[in-house]
């Protein structure tokens, strides 16, 4: 993710990540490990994730510059999976 995020971020692509019921502390020592400068949005009530069917995490959503979500996958994501979603919506 961050290397995506790294590479196409000049074009407009955006990384929002949501962590479930986590502690302030375990984020901001997680995004401090990783070197990480994306957003980092917090569901204290777990209820974003009831909303959006999430069943376990990793659980990663591709939205649309329209915001439909488009794609979505539960655990790891693949270069792959985001450079193909990337692709279908901006010019790199």
């Amino acid at each position: 993710m961050r290397a995506a995020y790294d590479t196409h971020k000049s074009h407009g692509f955006e990384v929002l990540s949501i962590s479930i019921q986590e502690a302030d502390s375990a984020i901001d020592d997680f995004v401090a490990k990783y070197g990480l400068d994306y957003q980092f949005l917090m569901d204290r009530t777990g209820q974003i994730s009831t909303t959006y069917e999430v069943s376990s995490t990793p659980t990663t959503f591709f939205v649309a510059p329209d915001g439909t979500i488009t794609d979505s996958i539960t655990g790891v994501v693949t270069q792959g999976w985001l450079e193909e979603n990337i692709g279908r919506y901006l010019d790199t």
